[in-house]
């Protein structure tokens, strides 16, 4: 059983994340050690590092809910949340190749200030 803190430290996360992941209803509530710590299992750790990556590009608190809710209904959701990562992964692809279109630009414009021009 891992601490909050350890649990936040590995995740690269705030501890007030997991708190608001918990409200949200995305984490099952944490157990209670006798001094009424909170304390997660490896599972939940886990757990923490997949809303982090989905988080990281670009789902919403809400679709990650509703994806938990799918999860925790059991393999006769596999098709929908199959899709939904998917969708998921296309988005990240289209931020991609605008974030590459971006780089190139920016490429272009030290180029011109890199042969003297100023603009």
């Amino acid at each position: 059983m891992l601490t909050i803190g350890e649990v936040a430290k590995e995740v690269g996360i705030n501890i007030g994340a997991i708190r608001f992941y918990e409200r949200k209803g995305l984490l099952k509530p944490a157990a209670r050690s006798e001094q009424n710590n909170r304390l997660y299992t490896e599972n939940d750790l886990n757990w923490l590092v997949f809303i982090k990556c989905l988080r990281e590009t670009g789902m919403s608190v809400e679709d990650i809910k509703k994806y938990y809710d799918k999860v925790n209904e059991g393999t006769s959701t596999l098709p929908e949340r199959i899709k939904q990562i998917e969708d998921q992964k296309q988005k990240l692809l289209n931020d991609i190749k605008e974030k590459e279109a971006q780089l190139v630009h920016l490429e272009q414009k030290l180029k011109r200030y890199y042969r003297g021009e100023n603009y």
